[in-house]
């Protein structure tokens, strides 16, 4: 027998690929539930909804003589000027829809706004995004019906028709929010990680949740239900968007996924901003939930989706197994270092069934594989030939994100024993 097979413990290469088995049961599961609830009846293609929007029928002429008033609002602060212009320029085809706040600029920010002819208002005080977003929403007219929410580094892809659609199909849903889909801007290798690293996020994840989906930083949302909501927020810019479905759920709304709406975003252009806003993401993430379990372990009677997205996902294969994660994850470098070890023939790593090179070998394999096959069911054609490229290697990329989401979790326990982080994160600034 093989030295290698012969020193294999499945023991170990459970524990070594713990984060494949969950993302491996994580994927199928959520393929089976897209397809459940986005199919239409009479056809094989899958809907762009999470849900069937059972609003009726209307021709184009109809919709834009119902749609009733809806604002797209934005904070800004401190923004330089070559992004405040690419920023007005993007958004030039809803000028007459749109609304901004200065929050409490120390430069010329204010200035340039005004001169834009854009309506605005200056906050007094620097507040961060929600609490900005708070005080311009009550400056807004009453007639205005919906709140698209928007980010200074956001494109709205579509054209202003096709938006518009949406909007009105949004409004007679009566829901409470609709997340677009988030596509990354290209721009370097790294966003080519980022895009991919997206449609998993979106076209999978929150397509699969049916009308308890999570919104994003970039969302619509009826206004109502937003001011209700903004009245109970922490204000917190960390996880501001996962909070705001937290509230919205717990209140009975329904939050549906429409990628119809497609808004390109800036991603990170290096490694080190990457790391710092994973790490912010991430504490954000145990921050909000730890303030939410309770209340969401009491939904559980919303049903499986909700059950498994907010208890057994988020909350069991997320946290509570992160820690297994990150021991397989050294596992893995170990088992890599001693298959580099072995092929240089250095023996300086000894052959034992703890630095197997077997294990990241079938990790690679696996893990690759499945993200090859659902590669094509969560992209877009048009994107399909900028995230090819990035295919082989994408399993380093995945494996990486447990070191940020690490120091994220860490910095929470710091934060909550000792006063302070281990780590200034790519949002600690802004944080209130």
């Amino acid at each position: 027998m093989s030295p290698v097979f012969a020193q294999f413990n499945l023991g170990i290469y459970l524990l070594a690929t713990i984060a494949f088995f969950v993302d491996l049961f994580d994927v199928l599961l959520r393929l089976y539930l897209r397809r459940e609830h986005t199919l239409p009846g009479d056809t094989r293609a899958i809907a762009p909804t999470s849900v069937p929007l059972d609003i009726g029928t209307f021709t184009p002429y109809e919709s834009r003589l119902h749609l009733r008033p809806y604002a797209i609002v934005a904070s800004i602060h401190n923004l330089d000027r070559a992004s405040l212009d690419r920023f007005l320029d993007n958004m030039a085809p809803y000028r007459g829809h749109l609304w901004i706040i200065d929050d409490a600029s120390t430069d010329d920010t204010w200035e340039r706004l005004q001169a834009s002819g854009v309506p605005c208002m200056r906050g007094a005080r620097n507040q961060k995004k929600p609490g900005a977003i708070k005080a311009l929403l009550a400056t807004l007219p009453e007639s205005i019906d919906s709140i698209v929410v928007v980010d200074p580094d956001v494109r709205i892809v579509n054209s202003a028709t096709e938006f518009e659609t949406v909007v009105f199909q949004f409004q007679r849903t009566g829901m409470g929010a609709l997340c677009p889909r988030i596509a990354v801007r290209a721009d370097g290798p790294l966003s080519r990680f980022q895009q991919l690293e997206y449609c998993f996020s979106f076209a999978l994840g929150r397509k699969s949740l049916g009308d308890m989906t999570i919104t994003s930083g970039i969302a619509i949302y009826r206004r109502d239900a937003l001011e209700r909501l903004l009245t109970r927020h922490s204000l917190s810019v960390y996880a501001e968007d996962l909070e705001n479905a937290f509230l919205l759920l717990l209140d009975g709304d329904r939050v549906y996924y429409d990628g119809r709406i497609v808004a390109e975003t800036e991603g990170m252009a290096d490694c080190r901003s990457l790391f710092s806003q994973r790490v912010g993401w991430n504490f954000g993430l145990i921050k909000v939930y730890a303030d939410y379990w309770r209340p969401l372990l009491g939904q559980c009677r919303r049903g499986f989706i909700f059950t498994y997205q907010y208890i057994v996902y988020t909350g069991v294969l997320t946290l509570v197994l992160h820690p297994l994660k990150f021991l397989g994850l050294v596992l893995l470098a170990i088992s890599a270092m001693n298959g580099i070890d072995n092929l240089v023939r250095l023996h300086a790593i000894p052959d034992t069934p703890l630095t197997n090179p077997a294990y990241f070998v079938m990790m690679y394999l696996k893990y690759t594989a499945l993200v090859v096959a659902a590669f094509p069911l969560i992209t877009p054609r048009s994107e399909r030939r900028f995230i090819l490229p990035v295919l082989p290697v994408y399993v380093f990329y995945g494996l990486a994100q447990v070191l940020p989401a690490s120091v994220g979790y860490l910095n929470w326990v710091a934060v909550r024993t000792c006063g302070q982080r281990v780590y200034r994160d790519h949002y600690q600034e802004a944080a209130p």
